[in-house]
């Protein structure tokens, strides 16, 4: 009798744990857990054991689904509500870090309904292993964008538009603005949502030393490059570093750059500089290279063929545009976790500023619907990496 889908999927799970775990034992690392004092990270170096540890990942998710069965892939939990109310009451500053607190002191310290607080973290407890003992933090998420989930069909139907003030988001704060425009007079909640950003930047398949390895710098030799919307250069130091020839303008409007140079390490100040620009409007200086990182993904395609048509005033004849974005996957071209983070940020963005992520071919579109002089476009996504790299040749 041959084996099922599932006894293979059970035995490669078995198999690659048991790599996992010889690795951590071999590093004296601590192992897996939600405890308190449990690892935020496993800090894996070897790339053979994180290949292993996806392969455990996408086999326990796709035993999960076929053991769950088609009906119950269908109705999967997707209630925020806990997650909000936890941020919404300030519950996690409430409880201590070390010891316990009753549902009793801790309903009055938040100001709730007892029942209504221990159903609240009960299934937090359950769905979300948030805490145990102790609560680990609370992200803008679920105070902002879980509404915009929730009012994005809405939103198509009502506006039939893919402007940035058309969408689900400005639907759940009852806004005429787009996001960025509503940040401009809540400087806490921009502030906020700056720290979520930031913390999304660090994750390791976002590295900018992935852009700085996955494209062929050195090749570029002595040259110019224009971080177009590179708010304070942190992507710029990278590259610089990694290429001593390369010369950066780090160009964004006056608030992102805003006292921008001073925070630049010495090592490499000499050859970063900054300039106020809106990419919207010609681009006023000639250069080598013009690199948009994680800029297309939040504007629709009319607005990204007007930046691509504003660009064009500072190229010259060889000239390349080095775009470091999402490339939306041929379905099961790539592992299921990565297309998964993928098509999630695709429907995060389409919920908050009514862009997408878009297929290679879909990218040499937009340089082609922008101008002609756009050629040889194409797209490579670097090793561990989950953002690609996206070269236009200016012809002249």
């Amino acid at each position: 009798m041959s084996s099922s889908r599932i006894t293979q999927l059970a035995e490669l799970i078995q198999a690659n744990t048991d790599k996992v775990n010889g690795y951590l034992v071999e590093h004296r690392l601590p192992f897996p857990s939600f405890d308190e004092d449990g690892p935020v990270d496993l800090n894996i170096e070897s790339e053979d054991i994180q290949n292993a540890r996806t392969t455990v990942m996408e086999a326990s998710l796709e035993l999960h689904d076929l053991l769950s069965g088609p009906s119950m892939c269908l109705r999967p939990v997707l209630n925020g509500t806990s997650l909000q109310a936890i941020y919404k009451y300030k519950i996690p500053s409430q409880v201590p870090l070390k010891g316990e607190i009753s549902f009793t002191e801790l309903a009055a310290k938040c100001e709730l309904h007892e029942p209504d607080l221990r159903r609240i973290l009960r299934f937090a407890m359950t769905f979300h292993r948030v805490f145990k003992n102790a609560i680990l933090g609370m992200c803008h998420i679920f105070d902002e964008v879980w509404q915009a989930y929730a009012h994005t069909v809405e939103a198509m139907e009502k506006y039939k538009s893919h402007k940035p003030d058309k969408t689900g988001w400005t639907l759940a704060q009852k806004s005429d603005q787009p996001v960025w425009a509503y940040y401009a007079s809540r400087p806490a909640m921009a502030k906020r949502f700056a720290g979520a950003m930031a913390t999304f930047a660090d994750g390791p398949s976002v590295s900018p030393t992935l852009l700085a390895s996955g494209y062929p710098w050195f090749f570029i030799g002595n040259a110019t490059v224009v971080d177009v919307g590179g708010s304070k250069g942190n992507i710029s130091v990278v590259l610089a570093r990694a290429e001593p020839r390369l010369r950066f303008v780090v160009q964004d409007l006056p608030g992102p750059i805003s006292g921008a140079k001073e925070s630049v390490p010495e090592d490499v100040s000499s050859r970063i500089e900054f300039m106020e620009h809106d990419f919207f409007k010609a681009q006023p200086i000639k250069a080598d290279v013009f690199r948009f990182r994680m800029i297309f993904h939040n504007w629709s395609d009319e607005n990204v063929i007007k930046i691509l048509k504003a660009t064009t005033s500072g190229l010259k004849p060889g000239s390349r545009v080095v775009v470091n974005d999402y490339l939306v996957p041929e379905p099961k071209t790539m592992s299921l976790l990565k297309e998964r983070t993928i098509r999630e940020m695709d429907m995060i963005m389409f919920s908050l500023f009514n862009p997408r992520d878009r297929e290679e071919k879909e990218w040499t579109m937009l340089f082609e619907q922008a101008d002609k002089r756009y050629t040889n476009v194409k797209a490579w996504v670097p090793e561990g990496s989950s953002l690609a790299i996206i070269e236009a040749v200016w012809s002249g």
